[in-house]
């Protein structure tokens, strides 16, 4: 039986930036969903991130249907080589093309089957699970920021702001080689994944997200408002949000809206 997926993605330039470089994608038939947030001078970035949503969920869902097989080991196997394939073809475009040189993009994708989600990142774009009305970040930054919160205390109660917060460690096609996070996790019927970029997380808290998806009604609120608040408190950066649930169609549970199939990819 083919799972039903309620989605909803939504992406909003900011209030600096003159163009948006962060792109998401959902392919719900085949239960993948990703998202990106580039990075590189004259369009770069945009086009680093609209690549790679593209050909890592091309890749995978091709390696996915060629296997015809489940196994846990199989679907992180398939996801890390789709990365890697992406990672590649962004790679090469940068070093043909000169106006690309240097650009990159951050990366989170899950893939949803009956049994489990596979889920992976790279760079500082993050995978949030909500269940039972509490957030839960699933994903750790590849970032200098997050390096240095792990010295420890004296760090975290330091006053004076971090001067390379939003340097990444990891980041898509900025070299040959890469080396993903890739996890795997169950879920409960309601449980809905919330895949963001930095133009969220930088300047609204987990608690505040949490607060938003337990007022909102429905996924389009839900996305408007976390868009909103990220404005409000000031974000300089595009700012993307893409939420999944999964559910029996008849379950209304926590969003009342009926399930809506979506495009199956798209950018704001």
């Amino acid at each position: 039986m083919r799972l039903a997926f309620r989605f909803h993605g939504l992406s909003d330039v900011g209030a600096v930036r003159t163009n948006n470089e962060d792109v998401w994608g959902a392919w719900p038939d085949e239960g993948f969903f990703a998202l990106a947030d580039g990075m590189g001078g004259h369009l770069a970035g945009e086009v680093a991130a609209k690549e790679t949503v593209e050909q890592v969920s091309r890749a995978f869902v091709k390696r996915m249907l060629g296997l015809g097989r489940k196994e846990k080991e199989t679907m992180v196997e398939a996801m890390e080589a789709s990365i890697a394939s992406a990672n590649q073809w962004v790679y090469q475009m940068s070093r043909r093309q000169k106006k690309y040189a240097g650009m990159g993009t951050t990366l989170c994708c899950l893939y949803w089957t009956h049994e489990m989600v596979v889920y992976a990142h790279v760079g500082d774009s993050r995978i949030y699970r909500w269940r039972n009305h509490k957030l839960e970040l699933l994903t750790k930054d590849h970032s200098l920021f997050e390096k240095w919160l792990g010295f420890g205390k004296r760090a975290q109660e330091c006053k004076t702001p971090y001067p390379y917060k939003h340097v990444i460690t990891k980041a898509i096609g900025t070299h040959s080689k890469l080396e993903p996070e890739i996890a795997v996790c169950t879920y409960e019927p309601g449980d809905l994944f919330l895949l963001c970029t930095d133009g969220l997380s930088d300047v609204v808290s987990t608690m505040e997200m949490q607060e938003i998806l337990c007022k909102a009604t429905h996924l389009e609120e839900a996305a408007e408002k976390l868009i909103q608040q990220s404005k409000f408190k000031g974000s300089s950066d595009n700012i993307t949000v893409l939420m999944i649930q999964c559910m029996p169609e008849h379950d209304k549970n926590l969003f009342r809206q009926q399930f809506n199939d979506g495009p199956r990819s798209a950018r704001v």
